[in-house]
């Protein structure tokens, strides 16, 4: 249990982190403009925030069977780690006793990561199958329970996150010392639903 609470609250920070960032000015809820814009830029990265594209919706865009599929088995959404707020962050989470997968879309730039003190083990050319992105860790996690895969596309930074919440730290039965050999498996169930670009 406290595991599952551990697991719970490393979410939610990750979430609490993005949180702040694609907000205007005055706290004004950011608006997005037409893809038009995005082709004269050529990157939306360059653009305002309020000229960027949709940011990437996890739990609209993602279906909760490919989650499933790499998770190997049945889940259930996270509803405590939900957040709608367009233009600024969304994030889902699914569940099961071993794992707590959750997906934030963020425009917090790969700098932002690069600088973070919460986060260790920064690999900022890591795959997951053929998608470049970073990876790291939480500051602290001295059990390897964590693992965040962020990848920079053309609809905002998207986070991976997997976090083992049973005791034995096992995935689909087996142990395992390393989260992030989980967030292999399962996020490459979910690639083909993410934005496309290594921005």
């Amino acid at each position: 249990m406290v595991r599952t609470i551990r697991g719970a609250a490393a979410a939610l920070a990750v979430c609490a982190v993005v949180s702040a960032c694609g907000v205007g000015q005055n706290d004004d809820q950011v608006t997005t403009t037409s893809p038009a814009a995005i082709e004269e830029s050529g990157n939306p990265w360059d653009l305002p925030i309020e000229q960027r594209p949709p940011l990437f919706d996890p739990c609209a865009e993602i279906p909760i069977e490919a989650v499933e599929e790499g998770v190997g088995g049945p889940v259930e959404p996270s509803e405590q780690l939900r957040n709608h707020r367009p233009g600024e962050l969304f994030s889902c989470a699914w569940k099961n006793d071993e794992v707590l997968f959750g997906v934030v879309g963020t425009w917090r730039s790969k700098q932002e990561f690069l600088d973070d003190t919460g986060l260790v083990e920064i690999n900022p050319t890591a795959r997951i199958e053929n998608r470049v992105g970073l990876r790291a860790r939480d500051r602290g996690d001295e059990s390897s329970t964590t693992c965040y895969h962020v990848l920079f596309t053309d609809r905002g930074a998207v986070i991976l996150n997997v976090n083992l919440v049973g005791s034995l730290s096992s995935f689909r039965g087996a142990v395992l010392e390393d989260a992030c050999e989980v967030s292999e498996h399962v996020s490459s169930s979910v690639l083909e639903y993410l934005p496309g670009g290594e921005l």
